[in-house]
């Protein structure tokens, strides 16, 4: 179980992190692309330092989402590598999400290696959903291109685009030899979130009193209380 932080300022984040630290959550991700003062490196790598102290002994995913997969945050030049290589030089943050069809993606992965910070590989699709075979290739070229685990989100425009989602999914968690992280967005795609861990994700995300960081996300005790009548964690 996954939440995301997302907000812009240091007092709320600060205090979405306390709650989140108090939760039942598996993992912290922290969407730094969000932060008010995400151009910033020493301000960045100073605040990831203190969410991890807030969060203690949960991992904390970096993840700098650019425009291109649903921020606002159009990093210039060499910014989106650089940020990623920042934070993993200051031994702030446990895994790092890489955007696997950003032009600076394999500099992203050396600067990760460099540090042995665990990438996670990801690419967001908000226009649709490819076929079943597109899905389970992309998942399979993030690992061959060395991700610790890849991530794939697509937008669904009718019920059977979720089910080539979950397709996809059993099929590649059976043939890929890294975990995935699979979801189908929007409300469409809620069953994809719930129900995940069944085709073969090895994750979800879900929010705690403030917004989520993706289309469809729902709150942290509606999910948990679905893992437990599933009768697994995730």
């Amino acid at each position: 179980m996954i939440v995301p932080l997302t907000d812009a300022h240091d007092s709320s984040l600060i205090a979405s992190a306390k709650r989140i630290a108090a939760s039942r959550t598996d993992m912290v991700e922290w969407r730094v692309d969000r932060y008010a003062s995400r151009d910033d490196h020493t301000k960045v790598v100073a605040m990831a330092a203190r969410i991890h102290e807030i969060i203690g002994e949960r991992p904390l995913l970096f993840t700098p989402r650019t425009k291109h997969e649903g921020s606002d945050w159009n990093p210039p030049g060499d910014s989106y590598r650089d940020i990623i290589a920042d934070a993993c030089a200051s031994g702030t943050v446990d895994m790092v999400d890489v955007q696997y069809l950003n032009p600076a993606v394999k500099r992203c992965f050396e600067a990760a290696r460099a540090h042995r910070v665990p990438i996670i590989a990801s690419n967001h699709d908000f226009n649709g959903t490819p076929s079943a075979t597109a899905i389970a290739d992309g998942l399979d070229a993030m690992a061959s291109l060395g991700a610790d685990i890849a991530k794939m989100a697509v937008m669904p425009r009718k019920p059977a685009d979720v089910a080539a989602l979950l397709e996809a999914t059993a099929v590649a968690a059976q043939t890929i030899r890294v975990p995935l992280i699979t979801m189908s967005m929007g409300p469409l795609g809620v069953i994809s979130r719930l129900a995940g861990q069944v085709f073969g994700s090895c994750a979800t995300f879900a929010t705690l009193g403030g917004e989520g960081s993706a289309p469809g996300q729902l709150p942290l005790d509606e999910v948990l209380a679905v893992m437990d009548l599933l009768g697994r964690d995730l």
